[in-house]
Parts: C-alpha cells; sequence; structure tokens
C-alpha cells in the first residue's frame, strides 16, 4: 500500500499516470514505451518509423545511422545518434551533417518526403554529403517549424526551390558550395523576416540583380556570405537608391569575396552596425585613400573591425587608417601598393592583424610602429622592400601568434626579439639575409610553434632535438642554409620538412621517428648526407614529394617504397644507389616525375613503368647501368614530356610506337612548370591553400648540362645517346611535332 501525503490532487495524478502506464503498449503513440524503461523521453512512434523511412534512402558506409533501429534496446529515437529531441517526445534536431563530433561520416542518396512528419523539427543539418547532383526537394518548405537549414557543400544542383520562401521562423539558412543553376533572382527571401546568417556562397548571381534589396530588407540580418557569387560589378555601380542606415539595421558581417566589384558604394559606409567587410580577390582599383574615403564617410567607420581587401589591384599609399577606431584587423596583402607604412599605424590601439604582404612598399619599420599596438597577434609584411630596424634588446608589447616577414631585411644578426614570443604558431623570415648562427635559444622554441620557415638565409650551426619542446611542429623549411651536422630528432606529426641545401652528414634514421603519418613533403635534396635509405617508407601513407638528389646514399632502395601510394615526385640522382628499380614502385599510379639519373642502378628497364604509371611525365633514367631493349610498354605514357635513358647499356632499335608520345605529338598544356601539389592550412591566404613544388632536373641538352625548373615543362625532349642502340631511326618520329629535342648520338 503506496501512501500520498498532500490530498487528493496527488491520488488522482498517480492514478492518471498509473493508468497511461497501462494503456500505453495497447495506444502505441510513444515508440518503445514501456514499464521497465528508464529512459522517460519516448519519440513518437509516426517520427520514429518517419525516419526509418528516411533511412532507408540513404547509403551509410561509415555508420553514422548505425544506432537507427527497429530493435528494442534501439526503438527510442531520441537516443539515435544526431537525432535531438531536447526532453520531448518529438523530434526536434536532425544533426546529419558530414562533419560531426571531428569525425567524417558522409551519407549519400536522396532525401525522403517521410521527414513531414517531423512536424516539430527546428534544425536540419544534412551538411557535407553526397546528394548525387539531385534537386534540393521543394517539400523541405513544408517543414514550416525550422529555424535552421544547412544544406552546404551537399552536391545538390539545379534550382533552389521557392518554397523555401514558406519558412517563416528561419533564422539561419546555408546554401553554400552546391552546383545549383543560375539564380534570377531572390524575392523568395523577402518572406524570411527572421533571418540572422545566410550563406549563399558558389551560388551563381550573376544576374540577381536585387541581392542587394533583398537583404536590406530583412531586418535581422546579421551575416550575409556571397562569396564567388559571380557578383557583377555593375551591382555596385548601378545601385538602388536606399538608406542603408535604415536598411541593414543589424548587418555586423558582410562577405563578398571572389566577385567582380570594382569600387566600394558610400551606401556601405552608412552600415552603422557592420563589423566586417571581405571584398578580397575582385576587381577593385584606385587608390587606397579614395577606397578608404568611401568606408568612413558615415556611421560604419566607428563600428568596422575588419577589413579585407587583399588580392585586388589597389594602388597608392597606406593613408591613416586610424581613421577606423575600431579597426582589429587589416589584410590589404596582393595588391599593388607603395610608398612607406605610416607611423599612424601606431594609433589603431585594437589592432590584432595586419597582412601588408605582397606589395611594393618600403622604408623603415621602426619600434615606434608598434609601440601601442600590445593586442597585436599577427604580423605578415613578407614580400616587401622593408627594413625592420629593432634594438638587440627590444621587448614588443606584444605577444604574435603568426610572424610573416619574407624578403624583410632583417640581418645580419638573428632578430632576437623572436624569442620573446611564447605564443607563436607560425614563424617565417626567409630571405632575411641573416648571416649568423642559430641562436642557443632556438632549442627552447614553445609548444604553440606549428610552422618555421628560415630558408634562403645564411645560418649556420647545428640544430638541436626538435622532437620534445617542438613536438606539435607541422611544417619544418630550412632549405639553403648552411646548417651542419647531423639530422636532429624531428617531430612525429610533421608534414612538410625541407632541409635541401645545406651541410647536414651522415646516416637519416632519425627521420623514421616522423611516423604520424602525416608526412607530404619530404626534401633533403643536396646534403652531405649518406648510408643506406631505412626501410619506413610505410611511415608516410600520405607523401607527394621524395627529393634525396645530391647525396652520398648507397644501397639498394627499400620495398616499402612502394606503400606510398600518394607520391608524385620522387628524385634519387646523383647519388650512387644500385640494383634493379624496386617492383613495389609500380603502386605509386599518381606519379608524374622520377628521376633517377647517375646512380649505379641496373637491370633492364622495366615494363611496369609503362603498363603502371600512367600520369607520368618526366622520365629520366640517365647514366646508370641499365641494359636490354626498350620496352615497347614504355609507348603507354602519352603524357611524357621528357624521356631520358642515356649513357646505359641499351640495345635493340627504337620502338616504332613512339609515336603514341601524345604530349610530344600535339599541342596541349603550354605550362611551363612541373608541380607536385601538396595542400595546407594558411592563416594569411584565411583557407586551404595549394603549396606547389616545381620539380627541377639537370637536362643535357644543345651540347649544355644545365638545371631546368621553371620552364622545366617546355622541354620536350628524347634522349637515347650513348647507348648500344641499332637500326634505324623511325619514321614515326616526325610525328612528333612538338619535339624540341633528340638525341641519338654516340650509339653503335
Amino acid at each position: 500500500m503506496i501512501t500520498f501525503p498532500g490530498g487528493w490532487f496527488l491520488k488522482l495524478l498517480h492514478g492518471f499516470l498509473m493508468l497511461l502506464v497501462h494503456l500505453s503498449p495497447f495506444l502505441g503513440f510513444i515508440s518503445g514505451a514501456g514499464v521497465g524503461d528508464a529512459n522517460n523521453i519516448r519519440c513518437l512512434e509516426r517520427e520514429r518509423l518517419a525516419l526509418l523511412e528516411f533511412k532507408k534512402g540513404l547509403v551509410d558506409d561509415n555508420g553514422m545511422l548505425s544506432s537507427w533501429g527497429s530493435e528494442d534496446e534501439n526503438k527510442n529515437c531520441c537516443n539515435w545518434e544526431g537525432v535531438n529531441c531536447r526532453q520531448t517526445n518529438h523530434v526536434l534536431e536532425l544533426h546529419l551533417g558530414a562533419y560531426q563530433n571531428n569525425r567524417v561520416q558522409r551519407l549519400q542518396g536522396t532525401i525522403s518526403p517521410s521527414l513531414l512528419a517531423l512536424t516539430h523539427l527546428t534544425l536540419l543539418d544534412l551538411s557535407g554529403n553526397n546528394f548525387n547532383q539531385s534537386h534540393i526537394p521543394e517539400f523541405i518548405g513544408s517543414l514550416i517549424n525550422l529555424k535552421y537549414l544547412d544544406l552546404s557543400n551537399a552536391d545538390f544542383s539545379g534550382p533552389i526551390p521557392l518554397q523555401l520562401g514558406n519558412l517563416l521562423h528561419l533564422q539561419n539558412l546555408n546554401l553554400e558550395g552546391n552546383n545549383l543553376t543560375i539564380i534570377e533572382n531572390l524575392k523568395w527571401l523577402s518572406h524570411l523576416s527572421l533571418v540572422k546568417d545566410l550563406d549563399l556562397a558558389l551560388t551563381n548571381l550573376s544576374v540577381a540583380n536585387d541581392w542587394l534589396e533583398v537583404g536590406s530588407r530583412l531586418p535581422h540580418l546579421t551575416t550575409l556570405n556571397l562569396w564567388s557569387c559571380n557578383l557583377p560589378s555593375m551591382s555596385l555601380s548601378s545601385l538602388p537608391p536606399f538608406n542603408y542606415s535604415k536598411s541593414f539595421t543589424s548587418l555586423e558581417s558582410l562577405i563578398l569575396f571572389g566577385n567582380q566589384f570594382d569600387i566600394i558604394p558610400k551606401s556601405f559606409g552608412n552600415i552603422c552596425t557592420l563589423r566586417e567587410l571581405d571584398l578580397s580577390e575582385n576587381n577593385l582599383n584606385g587608390q587606397l585613400f579614395e577606397l578608404i574615403n568611401n568606408l568612413s564617410a558615415g556611421c560604419a567607420k566607428d563600428s568596422l573591425e575588419v577589413l579585407d581587401l587583399s588580392g585586388n589591384q589597389i594602388t597608392g599609399s597606406l593613408p591613416n587608417l586610424a581613421i577606423f577606431p575600431s579597426l582589429k584587423e587589416i589584410f590589404l596583402q596582393y595588391n599593388n601598393l607603395n610608398g612607406t607604412v605610416p607611423k599612424s599605424i601606431g594609433n589603431l590601439f585594437n589592432l590584432e592583424v595586419l597582412f601588408v604582404s605582397s606589395n611594393f612598399l618600403h622604408g623603415v619599420i621602426s619600434e615606434a610602429h608598434f609601440s601601442n599596438l600590445s593586442k597585436l597577434r599577427y604580423l605578415g609584411l613578407s614580400n616587401n622592400s622593408f627594413t625592420l630596424e629593432f634594438s638587440f634588446n627590444w621587448v614588443p608589447p606584444f605577444q604574435l601568434e603568426g610572424i610573416y616577414l619574407g624578403s624583410c631585411m632583417l640581418g645580419p644578426r638573428f632578430p632576437n626579439w623572436i624569442q620573446t614570443q611564447r605564443n607563436i604558431s607560425n614563424l617565417k623570415i626567409s630571405y632575411a639575409r641573416i648571416s649568423d648562427t642559430i641562436p642557443m635559444w632556438f632549442a627552447d622554441l614553445p609548444p604553440t610553434l606549428r610552422v618555421i620557415d628560415f630558408s634562403s638565409n645564411h645560418i649556420d650551426g647545428r640544430l638541436p632535438d626538435l622532437s620534445i619542446k617542438c613536438m606539435y611542429l607541422e611544417e619544418i623549411n630550412l632549405s639553403v642554409n648552411r646548417l651542419e651536422g647531423p639530422l636532429p630528432l624531428l617531430p612525429t606529426n610533421l608534414s612538410i620538412l625541407n632541409l635541401s641545401e645545406n651541410r647536414f652528414s651522415g646516416s637519416i634514421s632519425s627521420i623514421c621517428e616522423i611516423n604520424g603519418g602525416l608526412l607530404k613533403y619530404l626534401d633533403l635534396s643536396h646534403n652531405l648526407l649518406s648510408g643506406k635509405l631505412p626501410n619506413c617508407f610505410m611511415h608516410w601513407p600520405n607523401l607527394v614529394i621524395l627529393n634525396f638528389t645530391g647525396n652520398n646514399f648507397y644501397g639498394e632502395v627499400p620495398s616499402s617504397l612502394g606503400l606510398l601510394s600518394q607520391l608524385q615526385t620522387v628524385s634519387l640522382s646523383y647519388n650512387s644507389f644500385s640494383g634493379d628499380l624496386p617492383l613495389s614502385l609500380k603502386n605509386c599510379s599518381l606519379l608524374t616525375f622520377i628521376n633517377f639519373e647517375n646512380n649505379r642502378f641496373f637491370g633492364t628497364v622495366p615494363t611496369w613503368i609503362g603498363e603502371d604509371l600512367p600520369q607520368l611525365i618526366i622520365l629520366i633514367l640517365r647514366s646508370n647501368k641499365f641494359y636490354g631493349s626498350i620496352p615497347l610498354n614504355l609507348c603507354w605514357l602519352k603524357y611524357l614530356r621528357i624521356l631520358d635513358l642515356s649513357i646505359n647499356d641499351i640495345s635493340g632499335s627504337i620502338p616504332r610506337c613512339i609515336d603514341n608520345f601524345t604530349a610530344m605529338a600535339e599541342k596541349g598544356d603550354s605550362s611551363t612548370d612541373i608541380i607536385s601539389s601538396v595542400y595546407n592550412y594558411s592563416y594569411d591566404e584565411h583557407l586551404i591553400f595549394e603549396k606547389i613544388y616545381v620539380d627541377s632536373a639537370r637536362i643535357a641538352w644543345k651540347g649544355r648540362d644545365d638545371e631546368y625548373r621553371k620552364n622545366l615543362g617546355l622541354l620536350k625532349i628524347i634522349n637515347l645517346s650513348s647507348n648500344k642502340l641499332t637500326g634505324k631511326l623511325p619514321s614515326q618520329i616526325s610525328s612528333l611535332l612538338q619535339l624540341v629535342g633528340l638525341d641519338v648520338s654516340k650509339t653503335t
């Protein structure tokens, strides 16, 4: 007997609840409801069935929806991955984006209209999935309680359904990065009066001349992202007569980079709430002073915090940017600016980011420029003609996270102030005319460091152990210096290591400690390194670039080299390697560049080069001990531009199928460089950037033996000289109309 103190109401409530418990299995309106269940929040049966029907239309190779089941223990759909009921019995949110919980789990297929049963749904995230160029379903416009809709980067095509204009409660809409057809107008957006964040990036709006008018009438709009939407300059040159201070009443962020704008209208200066303006990678031209004046004409000058005009054709000198007292971030890199940096830059007391790299600026940068910039975190002055003059014991008022001073005059002594920066992440001071010994404090670099680039200086000395205190380093470029001694212990998670053109000596066994599987770029060329190659290539499954040219290595190449399935460039020239070429190299099907010149390799030229390396552009086996005939399979290499088999013991005739070298017969790609690409994130570029590695090789041509790099791709050459070839030159050689060099001299 259970007693209830508190009167008749509690007794009545208890009776009602007990009735529900006993009747719920028969009523069936709460999925999986039962007496013994610990979780009191149960999704409705019709909503559970709707989700299972939705699942049927999807391919889930990564198991994102593995918890979506019909078994008794999985019947409560409120507990399924990506489903959120938020203390109700209704499905309120579906978090099914491909990037969840630091994992990539991409769905494929189609979107079932069964989702219409989720009448209380407020959030739908399907971003990053693959919907196979299908159209955005019109029925999504009937999910009238949606507040958040993210269909970005989901491989949709076709038009934006006008039915999305029915989502009157929508606050966030993201359609970025799909293959949607040209949008003629955006009138349907005008109904979404509650929308705050609108992202249509990479949508073709070239004829949607009403984008600004419609956007200005959304009273709660705070972020408008229209990058790379093909917006023409006329959209700004012929602006409708708006009162922007009354129209864009909430707009804080206006992202317009990657379009075709050629001016900044004064009207933008009247958006009083504007904090961020991004017009990078457009066609802006004229004097920076005039552009800045357009922005400072109204109330925006007091609110503006981020100004990005990078990647345009802006000219003139740097004006007094202190007219924007709230500025925190300035991006002016990749323009045509000239003159000096005014000391008034020091009056931007809130400044955190300053990038003016890759212009034509010059002059002296002194301590006075930075005396008031205590909040500065990123400083980008590279690729100008600056001279930095700081006292040796200068202690800056700031703590930088990114230092980009390439091509600035910092030397001849190593800049001592860098050791005071304990939050540093990116440190790039290449071509800085430093002629000094690497300092003792280099061994005490902060653990925050991710990128080091001291390349193309005259730095000498020995590197300390970098494996512990710099264990989070991702990129090291110390190439073209005078560093010596053995290779140090290195961090395990490096992605880029370039120590080329130094004086390092001894074994390279220490590089096997780079075993985090992230290494993409390894260049140890032109040093004094020696010994056999360690058999640890299996640690680098993502390696794209491998260059060991110009050392004293010997012995056979380890078979684990063939495990590098992403390899595009391999250069082992000017060493003393011997033995057959490793058969496992046939697994590196993405190879475009092979240079094994001047070694002691022997055996026949492998047939698998032609059979299994279809992307090959450069093949140099010059000055080895190969024998036998030229395999007919080489004729399968239709992209081949340079074939050098000279100075070997190759016999037989030249194959008649030589006319299959399509790249030598037809006009095609006119690029001057042979490149391989490594992708990394760069703050100063704002995005994932393509790090270009330009292949180089010594080419014997016209009686000369020269190093080619920049113009290597222009050469289309066959060199078979100094072998034991017989027979006539095949007539098919005449079809190679783009061939610029053919050498069959000194053959018997």
